[in-house]
């Protein structure tokens, strides 16, 4: 790092998309740059949006934006894996000795787009009033494709009793786990506080304690793929119950099977709430052949029920519904093994079964 020079950061299209052009280095540090591998050169680069830095989170549970770094000529090139966002700065780190010990930092901001909020959060799961005190994992449902780099702090949850925010009751992001269309957020609490005698949770214990109320809340400054706010907040209370330590029994599921030649739907009761992400992918009926049917798929209330309307009228006779083993409950725990097991205890121990089938007549 030069104190006597100064970078250039401006925006410049590149096989139509937009990327950052950092121009200014030294002949000293270009020479230093053209030694780097790409691994190298993305760890002494990082892009961050300012607004998470100036709030103060921790560098290391804040994900640098999406994308690469590259040397070309006199310059350098970030091409983002997703677009920038209209009207937010970005702040470029540069870590000069690798180690972090020398670091500084240039902003650019992008033009802004007409400020006009149109995104918003469509529900947060899991849904349930009560939760397991084990519980693995939550989501955030938004209706537009969102930016990266905001959950770390725009995502709180508050002890209602103490008005506290916990901290630490989710992994940091890095990365964030968005789905494809950037639509939906999971946020994983640190498996390793939830399953007993490891060291995590030895000494820190579980991220959620049974018998406090909580709120999970969502800030409307989280900002969608335009770089707009969100149009309101959202947040979700839960009530923290025991755990939930055994497999899913599919045995213990209640079936309403629909009438012959009807398009009536399908009705599951579950033994318990069940993850809806999973919940999507992991359930099918097959007809008298054995051949997939088509149709309409939703999870219950609470995701402790699910429904499935077929798209032609149901055939009379045996079908099946198939139970893929990688259906989860809340707290991880699936037809074939206990997340948070206990190895001392033989009912707990992985059963060798892969799918489960239920026979239903209509």
């Amino acid at each position: 790092m030069s104190e006597h020079r100064q970078l250039l950061l401006e925006w410049v299209e590149c096989q139509g998309r937009s990327s950052l052009k950092v121009t200014g280095w030294t002949e000293t540090e270009l020479r230093e740059l053209r030694k780097l591998d790409a691994g190298e050169l993305n760890r002494r680069l990082a892009l961050y949006p300012s607004d998470a830095l100036r709030h103060g989170v921790d560098r290391p549970a804040l994900p640098a934006v999406a994308g690469a770094f590259a040397l070309q000529d006199e310059a350098v090139r970030f091409v983002p894996r997703f677009p920038f966002a209209d009207g937010m700065s970005y702040s470029l780190r540069v870590d000069s000795s690798g180690g972090g010990e020398g670091t500084e930092v240039w902003v650019i901001r992008r033009p802004s787009a007409p400020s006009v909020s149109t995104t918003g959060v469509l529900r947060i799961h899991p849904t349930a009033s009560t939760l397991p005190y084990n519980l693995l994992r939550m989501y955030v449902h938004f209706s537009a494709p969102m930016s990266e780099g905001w959950a770390a702090q725009a995502i709180k949850v508050c002890d209602e009793d103490t008005g506290e925010t916990l901290e630490g009751v989710f992994l940091p992001p890095e990365p964030e786990l968005w789905d494809p269309q950037r639509r939906r957020l999971t946020l994983l609490l640190d498996p390793g506080r939830i399953k007993r005698e490891l060291v995590p949770n030895r000494e820190l214990g579980y991220p959620l304690a049974e018998g406090m109320t909580v709120t999970v809340s969502v800030d409307s400054e989280f900002r969608d793929a335009k770089g707009q706010p969100l149009q309101a907040g959202a947040e979700r209370r839960y009530r923290i119950g025991p755990a939930l330590r055994s497999r899913i029994d599919p045995t213990a599921w209640r079936l309403a099977a629909p009438r012959a030649s009807s398009r009536a739907p399908l009705v599951v009761d579950f033994d318990r709430p069940l993850d809806n992400a999973l919940l999507q992918n992991s359930l099918r009926v097959l007809d008298l052949e054995g051949n997939p049917l088509s149709g309409e798929a939703e999870p219950g209330a609470e995701d402790w029920s699910w429904r499935f309307t077929p798209y032609a009228p149901w055939s009379r006779g045996e079908h099946r519904l198939v139970i893929e083993a990688r259906l989860e409950d809340v707290a991880g725990n699936t037809p074939v093994r206990v997340f948070d097991r206990d190895v001392s205890l033989s009912e707990d121990t992985p059963a060798q079964e892969g799918r489960t089938v239920l026979r239903f007549t209509c």
